[in-house]
């Protein structure tokens, strides 16, 4: 980012700015243990917040085509959908075997004081890693993995975290790597799949919400093909049980091959749908739990896996709660809810003491 003369000298990308700032980085090209870096700048450049499932194919087709020639890849963007970007291209690049390391900054690098610069170098370090496979994201004082990342803060310069998974690494005079925690490498060999269905819509819902008009807008979006609905509900997944309405209009939806699917509004935490009466309902007309995949990762699964030629809608639904890319916690390692019978519990214990 840098100030834009022909757009009123607000901040805006500026084609060649950043490839500028970079060859001036004596920390990247004097330093002997350093990697050896090749930078590529797209034309033209976009700010994040026009970004969407064509450039993130793109950066995968990218990846693909020079996957055999490099260590590891550092993408620098904007940091509004950086965590859909990255969760998105952590489903789209099958078998990875090397890290992608995602980054941006809150203050430009043209400012005298930035973070732009540390994370930069930060990204590259980790890029070089011959113990990461897999894709991730550096800001500030952490690296969070891609599908777990969400953005918690526009003003503070620790504006990533992932919620409900420890950081793979953070720095302070050292560097701290959580190994227990990092992808095993892939037993296959490594392969794109850049296909999303875009044919989704989210839905936020707010106490005192008028579900008639929700009727109404999932009625409309079957009408052009709708193929995937994620409700962000309350806590673990509730929905009030008195929209008789609404909850007759997503059994519809689900039985007409609409893939509907339940995530929270918390920032950590998991969709255990049932566990109060109000959710029960939910389960009867076929919607399936996202448990503690963020918002991101539930949208860009979906998205991938609709996008698919080789599933049914079944499969893909089937696969929303299977971990793929470590986007979320398997069943067994999730602790019984609050209030949970001792029935539950037992249940819960009995699962996690089957772990190889």
């Amino acid at each position: 980012m840098s100030n834009d003369p022909t757009k009123g000298n607000s901040l805006a990308p500026v084609q060649g700015a950043l490839t500028s700032y970079l060859a001036g980085m004596s920390e990247l090209t004097d330093d002997p243990e350093m990697p050896e870096i090749i930078s590529y700048e797209y034309r033209p450049l976009i700010d994040s917040s026009d970004m969407g499932p064509g450039d993130w194919a793109m950066l995968a087709r990218d990846i693909n085509t020079n996957y055999f020639h490099f260590d590891g890849f550092v993408i620098l963007m904007g940091t509004d959908t950086m965590a859909y970007a990255a969760s998105a291209l952590s489903f789209m690049l099958q078998n990875l075997g090397k890290p992608v390391i995602f980054t941006g900054s809150q203050i430009p690098l043209r400012e005298p004081y930035n973070d732009a610069r540390k994370n930069l170098i930060m990204a590259t370090i980790f890029a070089s890693s011959d113990t990461i496979s897999e894709v991730a994201v550096f800001f500030h004082d952490r690296l969070v993995r891609g599908c777990r990342a969400t953005k918690i803060n526009t003003s503070r310069l620790k504006a990533f975290d992932s919620p409900n998974l420890p950081p793979l690494a953070e720095i302070g005079i050292n560097i701290e790597e959580n190994y227990h925690l990092f992808r095993p490498p892939p037993r296959g060999s490594f392969k794109i799949n850049t296909q999303m269905d875009t044919r989704t819509i989210t839905l936020r819902l707010v106490p005192g919400f008028d579900d008639a008009s929700i009727k109404a807008m999932i009625d409309a979006a079957r009408e052009t093909h709708l193929k995937g609905l994620v409700l962000q509900l309350y806590g673990t997944g509730n929905l009030p049980s008195l929209k008789d309405d609404l909850i007759d209009c997503i059994a519809e939806a689900t039985a007409a091959g609409v893939a509907v699917v339940a995530t929270t509004q918390c920032l950590s935490g998991s969709v255990i749908i049932g566990h109060y009466a109000t959710g029960q309902k939910l389960l009867g007309a076929g919607v399936v739990s996202a448990s503690d995949m963020t918002i991101e990762a539930t949208t860009t699964k979906l998205a991938y896996l609709l996008g698919r030629q080789d599933l049914s809608i079944s499969e893909v639904r089937d696969l929303m709660t299977v971990d793929l890319r470590g986007e979320m916690t398997p069943e067994s390692d999730i602790p019984p809810p609050p209030l949970a019978s001792t029935y539950q519990k037992a249940v819960a214990k009995k699962n996690r003491s089957r772990r190889y």
